[in-house]
């Protein structure tokens, strides 16, 4: 316990004290009381009607991150007394931590950025709007748009703090977040994940096949970050997207959602120009959204680097012919339509 801080347990807890090794998973819920005293003077006051609640897990945005916190040890947490404290605690314990205004600094930031994810999953459409904390030395200091978080950082004091620690998770009692992975273990869990969209294919299950696909697909693109373009680390592991798009095109013909097939596709050819299987779910996709030079050109190219595919291209090339019978059809029936019109009109 840090020595500026005095706890107080509510309700005790249940078993022994955890160890709380590196990646444990501490699950709670908080409340934050701001004394309306003159803490440096009277104390700590008992009576909870002489504080005000700022922040707290039970409420959504505006007014706290709206469930319980999901806290990993070992991570650098941007409020270091909040571990501290739950160090202190056994499972199922309530208890309220008295804490120094020096420990409590950066609370602020740390409250509004939990405000901000709440309200993203309460309004999605407003996920791509950050909440923008700024500053400028004319006007003073960091503003987060929150009045009482903005007063706290214009005038920091003490503040009572009440957690319920609801349970802990060791590393091996939970799946852990991809961000929390190494180098090597993001490698892994990509093929994990290739490997479990690939099962639920097979199962007919298109749309969490995808979703797979496209978690693996992102942990490739963290680790290219690190990688210089050109490199053989870089072209290596990039080469292992190839893949992860194949399928995902395939996934996205099989919905008949074509135009993310066909991103799909061109993804595939630019690491690899004339990849059988790319340039035929690229013309499938083609096909898919009526552009069928577009398809014919990518058959023959094909046809072309891949002599073999000639009967699977040829019966493409069917489907192209009935298409354009069926547009030529539909296209003389739309301008006979307009003519009557017209007709009438005149």
């Amino acid at each position: 316990m840090a020595p500026r801080t005095f706890k107080k347990i509510l309700s005790a807890g249940k078993g022994p004290l955890h160890d709380f090794e590196k990646d444990t998973k501490a699950i709670f819920d908080y409340e934050v009381l701001l004394p309306l005293v003159d803490v440096n003077k009277e104390g700590f006051p008992q009576d909870k009607d002489q504080y005000k609640i700022i922040d707290t897990t039970k409420k959504p945005w505006p007014h706290g991150y709206g469930k319980p916190l999901e806290l990993v040890f070992g991570k650098k947490f941007q409020l270091p007394i909040m571990e501290t404290c739950l160090q202190s605690m056994l499972v199922d314990e309530i208890s309220q931590f008295d804490i120094d205004t020096r420990d409590m600094i950066s609370f602020p930031m740390v409250s509004a950025k939990l405000r901000d994810i709440s309200k993203a999953e309460l309004h999605p459409k407003l996920k791509d709007e950050e909440h923008h904390h700024h500053h400028c030395a004319a006007m003073g200091p960091v503003k987060t748009g929150y009045d009482e978080l903005d007063d706290l950082i214009n005038n920091p004091r003490p503040i009572r703090l009440i957690i319920h620690l609801k349970k802990l998770l060791k590393p091996e009692d939970y799946k852990v977040d991809s961000w929390q992975l190494n180098d090597e273990s993001k490698l892994k869990q990509s093929e994990i994940l290739r490997q479990e969209g690939n099962e639920l294919f097979k199962n007919g299950n298109f749309n969490d096949a995808k979703e797979k696909y496209r978690e693996a697909l992102t942990l490739l693109d963290t680790l290219l970050l690190k990688e210089k373009p050109g490199d053989p680390e870089f072209i290596e592991l990039d080469a292992k997207n190839i893949p992860l798009y194949l399928n995902l095109s395939q996934c996205y013909l099989n919905l008949q959602n074509f135009y993310e097939a066909l991103g799909s596709a061109e993804e595939v050819l630019k690491r690899d120009a004339f990849n059988e299987k790319g340039l035929f779910r690229k013309a499938k996709a083609q096909l898919g959204v009526w552009d069928l030079d577009a398809a014919e050109k990518t058959l023959n190219t094909l046809k072309e680097k891949h002599p073999e595919s000639v009967k699977t291209v040829e019966a493409q090339f069917a489907i192209i012919n009935e298409k354009r019978k069926e547009k030529d059809k539909s296209d003389k029936s739309m301008y006979k339509n307009m003519f009557s019109a017209l007709q009438k009109d005149t």
